[in-house]
């Protein structure tokens, strides 16, 4: 460890994930879109029964839309302005993870959201997830990007297991 990281000596688990805004607070989506009524549960009960720490990403579709936008895609989005504001979203959070890394704590996940323009992780991957990934690569920080889907839950979990013994 370089002499400018402190490792804390308490009961941190020195793991954290960032979450999609949506995973935490489905009020957050677009109308007609919510799974649930106020987070999903399942994922937020398991990174934490993992004892890794959660970081909620910011929500660029109701900072750019606001709350009653209709639902959108990503091409609709994908402009320069609403591109700017997710790589600023990015480059703020990339310099929190890197704040963290001072301390010995480390980015252990990223979960984005299926089907989302912004935070969808798979082919085609939202906006805000393509910024966050350059913004992490060009500071040379690494995590794995999962890709959560509400109504395969069961096996997302499963999944994501696996994904952190590698």
């Amino acid at each position: 460890m370089s002499e400018n990281k402190k490792v804390m000596s308490d009961k941190r688990g020195g793991e954290i994930a960032l979450v999609a805004h949506c995973i935490l607070n489905q009020n957050s989506r677009a109308p007609g879109l919510a799974t649930r009524a106020g987070a999903v549960n399942e994922v937020v009960r398991w990174l934490m029964q993992k004892g890794i720490g959660i970081i909620q990403l910011p929500c660029p579709e109701l900072v750019y839309a606001g709350s009653s936008r209709p639902p959108q895609t990503k091409k609709q989005y994908d402009n320069p302005r609403y591109r700017n504001l997710c790589r600023k979203f990015a480059e703020d959070i990339v310099s929190q993870i890197q704040e963290y890394e001072k301390c010995g704590v480390r980015l252990k996940l990223v979960v984005g959201v299926g089907r989302s323009p912004s935070c969808a992780v798979n082919e085609p991957s939202g906006i805000l997830m393509e910024e966050l990934r350059k913004t992490l690569h060009h500071r040379e920080i690494s995590a794995p990007f999962y890709e959560i889907d509400t109504e395969g839950l069961k096996e997302d979990l499963t999944e994501l297991e696996e994904l952190l013994r590698q």
